[in-house]
């Protein structure tokens, strides 16, 4: 590594030289439009194939349970701005858990979007904007332009949102390095190959992290 010059930050900023490269886990929220103890609606920027398994954490007003299910049907729904969303239908393949969760809240029932014979077998309910969510984990491979103390720059494959977290785990040389990262800044440079660079803070760091860090940073100082 090496200092980067004209580095205007309180703390020094190490260059990576050569290519370090860490696993990044983070967690992709869709919202939930309505919810039973058979299935769900959920809202995805992303499309799914029906058929396809789909496992996460379910929450509701900060309760959750590990769900699993399967992707019965999805649809297209144009924006304003040109763009498209998803309404995916998942069937879950056990009940218990959101029978749980349903019990102990008082949801409105979901107000019918289709003409026809409801086949469903348990009623939906509809949460409100935000009080329901389904988070899958993702994982991604991002290389590492500079590292400090308090926080790191990276290029990732995926699209990330300010803000938002995960978990960051890195091999130092012979060390281990494991983070919890915000995303503080984001720079998307457009070209032959189009790459998304973050500037992450250090939200929790442990103490054997911590110690392997800055004994990587004090080595390439020497």
């Amino acid at each position: 590594m090496k200092k980067r010059i004209g580095d205007r930050r309180a703390r020094g900023r190490f260059e990576i030289v050569g290519t370090l490269t860490g696993t990044l886990e983070t967690s992709r929220r869709f919202g939930v439009r309505n919810v039973s103890a058979g299935g769900a609606l959920i809202d995805s920027g992303v499309p799914f194939t029906p058929g396809n398994r789909l496992s996460g954490r379910f929450s509701l007003h900060g309760h959750f349970r590990e769900v699993r299910g399967e992707i019965r049907h999805i649809s297209a729904v144009p924006e304003r701005d040109g763009g498209v969303r998803y309404v995916v239908g998942v069937h879950w393949e056990a009940s218990t858990e959101i029978e749980e969760l349903l019990s102990a809240d008082a949801l409105r029932p979901a107000q019918a979007t289709f003409k026809g014979t409801e086949r469903r077998r348990s009623t939906r309910l509809a949460p409100a904007v935000g009080e329901a969510q389904f988070g899958q984990p993702h994982w991604s491979t991002v290389e590492l332009v500079d590292i400090s103390t308090i926080g790191v720059l990276f290029v990732s494959p995926s699209a990330l949102e300010v803000g938002e977290r995960g978990e960051l785990r890195v091999r130092l040389g012979e060390r281990s390095f494991a983070a919890q990262v915000e995303v503080r800044r984001s720079d998307t440079r457009k070209g032959t190959n189009t790459s998304n660079r973050y500037g992450a803070a250090f939200v929790t760091l442990d103490e054997s992290s911590r110690m392997n860090l800055e004994d990587f940073i004090g080595d390439a100082r020497r």
